[in-house]
């Protein structure tokens, strides 16, 4: 058997006046909270001599997970529980992706501009209360099994929908679907493992499925956990009420990149939005519909038979800005490679449910991919031949790989009002030289895979596109059949955060979800041609002398010049 522990955290941390993560908008600041945010971990250990192998699932009630916080947290595991020997490979974080959580907990300094800074107070509480989260699922473990289930949501189930189906008709593989199919051009199925002790009583779950944190929306300034959380809730007072107090119930995510809970308009509320005209009411009705069909998978879990008590993990960074693709996953084609992250001027257009710049404009885009020959024109034949092959189809607006904005490094020379707002404070101190210069967002990533039994879960810091999370399913899967894999599941937001992936297919479009896949238009061969490699590891000493890549560190200087102003944490 393994051993196994499950324990829940608060971890609602905040500064007044501090952005929230998610929408990116200068008013969406937190004023006070509306739910607790949570951390949930579950621990497990194979007792399998000479050494214990133990690895740790933890869901948070955030949008994403940063580099920062990770590294933090495992700082903290360290100090606390060095015995556990609890790293990279043994820690999967993920986050519920709410867009009404705090921000500033992130070192890259992109995310930081509408929050404005980073603020170290609600990094370090974050990073605690999900340590101390951790630290007692594992000093609380005791004999038990995993066993998994999973089911899919009936087509009339109004939980979720794909909000660019332009692009997921794109997809060869897909039956293309017409704008009143949108709820079954996802992956509408839930996947869950159930956690027992020896005597059969459950302690908890974790399951995964894909849909976007934002029934609240952005005129919103309290904290909140949006449809994951309350789906936590509900199944976890439902299992109380069968007698199993202290039942801990996560609502991870899955392919989430194009899907959206909300698929209408309110008389006198703007922007799409879910099922009711309040944001929490909708919230609720979606939750409890994941909650519905996660206790029927509790249920079902109960009568499956327990996984094998094996574990293994195999965990890497890799420099994303670099990628050379693999042919297998690119059609055969040879010679492809990803580039430094652009986000390209889709982004800044929003979406239906959460708008940027005026909709209306989008047709500017049409305008300037038109005149794409005279814009090769002004730059130098070399780098416009790397966009072409790399970037493609995109226009780019902020190049945070090469420190550019509107193809200029010298930020200064922009016709701002720099003095106006901290946020455009924070984007001239972009401007300032520095010795060891850093991209904007990550380029350096963890691949992470997990095995528990013949579950294999693939970790990957991004939001991924419906057909894209189909495709790295299948790479593991593939890679890991020989060692008795049955399932695979995608978990999306996990262990840091770097913008969308989508197909090749979808990225051509460069609507939204594509003009966000930073590395180009061959970042999922790029994440396939990883995910193979690691998969492939698992169970495998790591190569003695092999150079370790490690995403890099910030100076105390760079954080405090482009810093909130924090007075300390509110719990």
């Amino acid at each position: 058997m393994l051993e196994i522990g499950v324990a829940k955290t608060d971890i609602t941390t905040y500064e007044p006046a501090l952005g929230m993560m998610g929408w990116g908008m200068l008013h969406n600041v937190v004023e006070s909270v509306a739910t607790p945010l949570h951390a949930r971990a579950f621990a497990l250990v194979e007792p399998s001599p000479p050494r214990a192998r133990p690895l740790v699932l933890v869901c948070c009630d955030l949008a994403f997970i940063s580099l920062a916080l990770r590294r933090r947290v495992l700082d903290r595991l360290a100090e606390r529980m060095p015995e556990a020997g609890l790293g990279h490979a043994e820690v999967v974080l993920m986050a519920t992706h709410t867009h009404s959580g705090p921000g500033g907990f992130t070192h890259y300094p992109f995310y930081n501009i509408t929050i404005p800074g980073f603020c170290a107070s609600v990094l370090e509480g974050l990073a605690q209360g999900i340590a101390t989260a951790i630290e007692q699922a594992y000093r609380g473990r005791r004999p038990g099994q995993v066993r998994y289930a999973e089911g899919a949501f009936e087509p009339d189930v109004p939980v979720a929908w794909n909000r660019s189906i332009e692009a997921y008709n794109r997809n060869p593989e897909v039956v293309p679907v017409g704008p009143g199919q949108r709820a079954v051009a996802i992956d509408r199925t839930m996947r869950l493992l159930r956690f027992d002790d020896a005597d059969g009583r459950p302690l908890g779950s974790i399951n995964w499925f894909g849909v976007h944190g934002t029934n609240v929306h952005s005129d919103n300034t309290a904290l909140h956990f949006d449809n994951k959380g309350y789906a936590a809730q509900e199944l976890e007072r439902a299992m109380a009420r069968r007698g199993h107090g202290g039942y801990v119930a996560a609502f991870a995510q899955g392919s989430t990149g194009d899907v959206t809970p909300n698929d209408r308009r309110h008389p006198g509320r703007p922007f799409m939005r879910g099922r009711h005209p309040d944001d929490d009411d909708s919230a609720r009705f979606n939750g409890r519909l994941q909650a519905t069909l996660a206790l029927e998978l509790v249920d079902a879990a109960e009568r499956a038979t327990p996984l094998a008590p094996r574990l293994m993990a195999a965990h890497a960074f890799e420099d994303f800005s670099c990628i050379d693709v693999d042919p297998r996953f690119a059609g055969g084609r040879t010679g492809l490679r990803t580039a430094p992250a652009e986000i390209g001027m889709a982004m800044f257009f929003g979406t239906e449910e959460g708008p940027g710049l005026p909709r209306s404009l989008r047709s500017l885009q049409g305008v300037v991919m038109r005149a794409r020959e005279r814009w090769r024109r002004l730059r130098p034949p070399e780098t416009f031949a790397e966009h072409a092959a790399t970037q493609a189809e995109k226009i780019p607006w902020v190049e945070s790989g090469r420190r550019r904005i509107l193809g200029m490094a010298r930020l200064r020379r922009l016709p701002l009002p720099w003095r106006a707002h901290p946020a455009l404070r924070l984007v001239r101190a972009l401007d300032e030289d520095e010795p060891d210069a850093k991209p904007w967002t990550p380029a350096v990533l963890p691949v992470h895979v997990a095995m528990i039994g013949a579950v294999a879960i693939a970790a990957a810091p991004a939001e991924i596109t419906t057909v894209a999370g189909r495709r790295i399913r299948a790479t593991v899967a593939e890679a890991l059949a020989a060692r008795g894999v049955t399932h695979t599941v995608l978990c999306g937001h996990a262990n840091a955060y770097s913008g969308y992936v989508t197909t090749p297919e979808e990225y051509e479009l460069q609507d939204y979800e594509g003009a966000s896949t930073h590395f180009g238009k061959w970042t999922l061969p790029a994440y396939q041609t990883v995910f193979d490699r690691v998969a492939r590891r698992l169970g495998e000493p790591a190569p003695v002398g092999e150079p370790v890549l490690e995403p890099p560190r910030f100076s105390e200087r760079e954080l405090m010049r482009r810093a909130f102003p924090a007075t300390g944490a509110r719990p």
